[in-house]
C-alpha cells in the first residue's frame, strides 16, 4: 500500500513528536524494550481487560490471545510490529478498526486505557518506526544516523486510548490498529469527552492541524468488547 503525501507528512510529525517524548531515553538505553512476544508477530496468549470508547458510552474489551503483527511487511521491533506501512496478510478475513490515540508532546493527567511506560494485556510492547527516518534526520542533527536508526527500530509503545466503531455483538475477533496522533491537550480532552470515532473522524475531515492520522500499522489485537 502506498502512502499518500499527505499521510507521509502527517506521520512524520507524529512520529517527530513520540520522539520529543522518548527519543532520549531510547538512544541512551542500553538494552531494547521488551516486545512481548514468544514468536516473530505473535504475542504471548494472556487474559485480561482494558478501558474503550464507543459511540459516545464506555465499554470494555476483554483479551485472550496475544497481538499479532504481518511479518510479510518487514519490521526491526523485536515485536515485528510496524507503524508507517499496513498490513498485506491479515490474521482473519473479519476484522474492524481499532484507533488508538496517542498524545504527542505532552501528557495525560488522567488514567489512559494503555499507559506510557506499561504494556498492556495481549499489546506488543514495542514498534518499528524507521520508515520515519527521512522526515526525521533533519530535525536532529546531533544525532549520527545510526543512533537515530537504532532510536526507531526497536520503539517502545506510546501511552494510548483505545476507539472503536462496532461492538461485533460482543463477540471475539481480530482489531485492524490505526494510529491517530493528538498534539493538543484540549483536543485530546475533547476527545475523551465525546468517547467516539464519529467525532475524531469529524476533526480529521476538518484537517484539524492537531489531529495527525490515521496511520497505518501491521499490528492486530485480539479481543471481545461489550
Amino acid at each position: 500500500m502506498k502512502i499518500s503525501h499527505g499521510l507521509r507528512r502527517m506521520v512524520g510529525i507524529a512520529a517527530v513528536a513520540l520522539l520529543i517524548t522518548g527519543v532520549g531515553v531510547a538512544v541512551a538505553a542500553t538494552s531494547s524494550p521488551s516486545s512481548n512476544a514468544h514468536d516473530p508477530g505473535m504475542g504471548i496468549n494472556e487474559f485480561g481487560m482494558t478501558h474503550a470508547y464507543y459511540n459516545g458510552i464506555p465499554v470494555t474489551f476483554t483479551y485472550s490471545r496475544g497481538f499479532f503483527c504481518d511479518t510479510t511487511v518487514s519490521s526491526s521491533a523485536s515485536s515485528r510490529c510496524e507503524a508507517g506501512a499496513n498490513w498485506k496478510t491479515a490474521p482473519s478475513p473479519q476484522h474492524d478498526p481499532l484507533y488508538i490515540t496517542v498524545p504527542l508532546g505532552f501528557t495525560v493527567p488522567m488514567a489512559m486505557d494503555c499507559p506510557s511506560g506499561l504494556i498492556c494485556v495481549d499489546h506488543p510492547g514495542t514498534i518499528d518506526l524507521t520508515r520515519l527516518e527521512p522526515s526525521l534526520k533533519p530535525l536532529y542533527p546531533n544525532l549520527t544516523d545510526a543512533q537515530l536508526t537504532a532510536a526507531l527500530r526497536d520503539f517502545a509503545v506510546p501511552g494510548h486510548d483505545h476507539f472503536i466503531t462496532d461492538l461485533n455483538h460482543g463477540g471475539r475477533e481480530w482489531w485492524d490498529v490505526k494510529v491517530i496522533g493528538v498534539t493538543s491537550p484540549d483536543v485530546y480532552n475533547n476527545i475523551l469527552a465525546h468517547k467516539s470515532v464519529d467525532y475524531i473522524h469529524q476533526l480529521v475531515k476538518a484537517h484539524d492541524p492537531h489531529v495527525l492520522g490515521p496511520i497505518p500499522t501491521n499490528l492486530f489485537l485480539y479481543f471481545a468488547a461489550a
